[in-house]
């Protein structure tokens, strides 16, 4: 699997997403997020959420 980047067409697909659904990303949060992926680890429901309450992966 290839490596996620803010400009990889599955970054640009899941942004486009959330602002379908009114929703944005920090682009800072998005690249501890595509750390985070990139590493092999799973964005868990409660990383979301911690994340939306927080500001931080």
């Amino acid at each position: 699997m290839s490596k996620i980047t803010l400009e990889s067409d599955m970054f640009k697909r899941v942004e486009k997403n959330l602002t379908l659904e009114n929703f944005s990303i920090d682009k800072k949060i998005a690249l501890q997020a595509i750390e985070t992926v990139n590493k092999g680890k799973s964005l868990t429901p409660a990383m979301i959420k911690g994340v939306l309450k927080l500001g931080k992966v």
